[in-house]
């Protein structure tokens, strides 16, 4: 029997991208440091792509920004992991989109958000939400 060897992630990915290992986290004890501050989860972004740190429920709509770089509207399906954001250690939600995809998405890497009036008119400012798929 014949055997692919095994790749390394990185010449998969490019050499700029490593893996980013998600670890399980239990909510009550999770801090969400500064950004547990109601000055930022009371705040909006600016922009579309500028984080927003912000909790999510099992079951929310929200807007993901697929590894396409394209945005559709989805739904959190269960609890965070941590992992590695651009802003330090932050919660990763997995988000179904699209029918039938699925990954896990930070807001803190300003690839998730919810689904609010806020996001929909920075969604149609950028010309985004005529192209935006429902789920």
């Amino acid at each position: 029997m014949y055997t692919t060897p095994k790749k390394d992630p990185c010449s998969i990915m490019g050499t700029d991208r490593k893996p980013n290992p998600l670890r399980y986290v239990n909510l009550e004890e999770w801090d969400d440091g500064a950004y547990g501050d109601t000055t930022f989860q009371e705040s909006q972004p600016d922009t579309f792509d500028e984080p927003w740190p912000y909790r999510f429920q099992h079951g929310d709509s929200v807007w993901v920004r697929s590894t396409g770089y394209e945005w559709h509207l989805g739904k959190v399906a269960g609890q965070p992991k941590v992992g590695q954001t651009m802003m330090g250690d932050g919660l990763f939600w997995a988000v179904t989109y699209n029918r039938n995809k699925r990954r896990y998405a930070a807001p803190l890497n300003g690839e998730l958000k919810p689904d609010t009036r806020h996001t929909r008119e920075m969604l149609e400012e950028a010309g985004i939400l005529e192209g935006a798929s429902a789920l």
